[in-house]
């Protein structure tokens, strides 16, 4: 959900397409719109061993995954694994196929399940594997391309986003640019009108995709511009392209000029940001300067797009990492976006006395992966405490969950 990945005075800004959203939020009574509250994470899990959690997803409030691996003492993790939770405690199991750590992710697919991908480097080549629970047990999916154990059109080899409107109406970017949508019964693989880099969306009529067309207005000619960027927009019931700026350089045009999307934030029906850049493959040779390549960021209020302003405060220079419902956004780095414009830090709590660490270390939390519960106001992260203090100094992986006050 980057990732990969903005705002005026009320947040013409910016959502990760990940994870279902929620609704419901603290408001101001005068105005209605969401407001900053005190958000801290609390400890739901630490592991006794030292490692990390590197992703997440939640099927349903009794039903979350998390995978990790535990640390061998020089920055590198063994033995995957993941940690499941019924509903009552969380509880370790072995991963259902063999698979690097760090080159593994988890996806949900709502209703359709939870998607492991990850890669084995046991052998002389590394393999690619796949894995789908359903909410009862795993099942390896075999081949590079994960067609052994699928039927239909569900999505197969590698997943580039994912983006879970409900739990019956997901939208999956493969790797080979194919859109599928599920629908709670069924997959269904979806032409789209352009190439299609990301994802994201705020309801079932109201999903976006981004990236590039090579046909129509500001192709080829006088530009030479090979490629322009795509916003394609679906209502419920169709797709299609929604007019974009076009872009060129000035003369002299630099070789295999391109613009592009690279990522789409949605937030709203009124407010959507999509990013990319405007560049060029090469250089002519000849002693001329070249231009500088620009970032392309655009807003889309619900009628247009049009040049975005900055996100305000120690947000400016951050990206969204995950949706905090319709309150807001999570921040790299900790911190807190809401729909108002509100930017905040998250508190961050310390390990409990126990774990290792002295009372004057300080102590770092890094997240990998925000998720919220369907069906709850629940919000989880999965990352690790690093301690940093002389000698022994633990790296816990950790399950945290959000506090608000």
């Amino acid at each position: 959900m980057r990732n990969a990945a903005a705002a005026v005075a009320v947040l013409a800004f910016l959502a990760v397409g990940c994870g279902t959203h929620q609704s419901g939020g603290d408001a101001d009574g005068r105005t209605g719109k969401p407001r900053a509250a005190g958000l801290s994470w609390a400890y739901e899990r630490i592991d006794e061993r030292d490692g990390e959690l590197i992703d997440g997803a939640a099927r349903a409030p009794d039903d979350i995954w998390a995978l990790g691996g535990d640390d061998v003492g020089d920055g590198r993790l063994t033995r995957g694994h993941l940690l499941h939770f019924d509903g009552k405690k969380w509880a370790r199991e072995p991963m259902p196929v063999d698979g690097d750590p760090h080159l593994s992710r988890l996806d949900s697919l709502g209703s359709a399940g939870i998607r492991l991908s990850t890669v084995d480097k046991s052998g002389a080549e590394e393999k690619r594997r796949y894995a789908l629970w359903d909410g009862a047990r795993w099942t390896p999916l075999g081949g590079a391309t994960a067609a052994e154990g699928l039927s239909g059109d569900a999505p197969r080899g590698q997943l580039t986003d994912v983006e879970v409107i409900t739990q019956e109406d997901v939208w999956v970017l493969q790797g080979d640019g194919g859109v599928t949508h599920w629908d709670g019964s069924r997959w269904t693989v979806t032409p789209m009108p352009a190439k299609v880099v990301a994802l994201a969306g705020s309801a079932s009529d109201d999903v976006w995709a981004v990236g590039s067309r090579t046909e129509g207005p500001g192709i080829g000619g006088r530009g030479g511009e090979v490629r322009q960027p795509a916003a394609m927009h679906y209502d419920g019931k169709n797709w299609s392209l929604t007019r974009t700026p076009t872009y060129r350089f000035p003369d002299p045009v630099p070789p295999g000029p391109y613009a592009e999307f690279t990522g789409i934030d949605v937030a709203s029906k009124t407010h959507v940001r999509a990013h990319g850049g405007h560049s060029y493959k090469g250089y002519d040779g000849e002693e001329v300067r070249d231009p500088e390549s620009e970032a392309v960021e655009l807003s889309w209020d619900g009628t247009r797009w049009k040049d975005s302003a900055p996100l305000p405060g120690a947000c400016a220079h951050r990206n969204p990492v995950a949706r905090d419902g319709d309150r807001g956004f999570f921040m790299n780095g900790n911190w807190h976006l809401t729909t108002d414009g509100t930017c905040t830090k998250i508190k961050k709590r310390r390990l409990p006395e126990g774990q290792g660490a002295r009372p004057e270390s300080e102590q770092q939390l890094w997240l990998k992966k925000i998720v919220a519960v369907p069906g709850t106001d629940k919000v989880l992260g999965f990352g690790a405490v690093d301690v940093l203090q002389s000698g022994a100094a633990p790296h816990r992986a950790v399950v945290v969950s959000l506090r608000r006050s």
